[in-house]
């Protein structure tokens, strides 16, 4: 599986593109091709065919890729699975951990439920793990600004841009880990690579 595909250079978009047309793979410091016989699943936050139109995905790697197309949607719109996602990160990450499984209260999986989870599946799965380790669950991190949607009361033209909505969302969920990346990539549903060119992009102060 190929995780975040969005982010891969065109570099290597090139070399992927090779493996899946021809079914060969060489290794480093070798001439030798090496017939291979995969399926390739490939995960993306991102719109491919605007990453396509913009010049940063290959359209023809995009094609080939694109045979069977699955939307997931973001957690915040199934919140029915919600709880079953935390019943099965509690018993799996206890398990993983030898520890014993944690009882949740009530009142915390109501904010769980109402959370919009912008780190989604992954963010879900940190906090539960967080819950395993210390049996406790930071006390602000579910804040009356959370558990709410969003508005952007000023609405000049720079606010209505993605980059700015971007650039804001990082810097809050860096100042939630404290500059942590580790943790603040897997709330983003990021790598850390991924996070630091966004840092980077946005000339972010940590």
């Amino acid at each position: 599986m190929l995780d975040e595909i969005g982010e891969m250079p065109l570099d290597m978009q090139t070399k992927l593109l090779r493996v899946v047309q021809e079914g060969v793979i060489t290794r480093i410091g070798s001439s030798k091709s090496i017939p291979v016989d995969v399926r390739i699943i490939a995960v993306t936050n991102r719109d491919l065919k605007k990453e396509v139109e913009a010049g940063r995905f290959r359209k023809d790697l995009y094609y080939r890729l694109n045979v069977l197309p699955l939307y997931l949607p973001p957690l915040r719109e199934r919140k029915k699975d919600i709880p079953i996602l935390i019943q099965y990160f509690v018993k799996s990450i206890a398990q993983k951990l030898n520890k014993k499984e944690p009882a949740i209260l009530k009142e915390y999986l109501k904010k769980m439920i109402n959370y919009n989870w912008p780190g989604n599946i992954r963010e879900l799965e940190n906090l539960v793990e967080l819950i395993v380790n210390t049996g406790s669950i930071p006390a602000d991190y579910f804040t009356e600004e959370n558990c709410d949607n969003e508005v952007l009361v000023d609405i000049s033209d720079d606010c209505l841009k993605l980059d700015y909505v971007e650039k804001e969302h990082v810097i809050k969920v860096l100042k939630k880990f404290e500059g942590n990346i580790t943790h603040s990539a897997a709330a983003l549903g990021i790598r850390r690579n991924t996070l630091y060119s966004k840092i980077k992009k946005y000339e972010i102060e940590i």
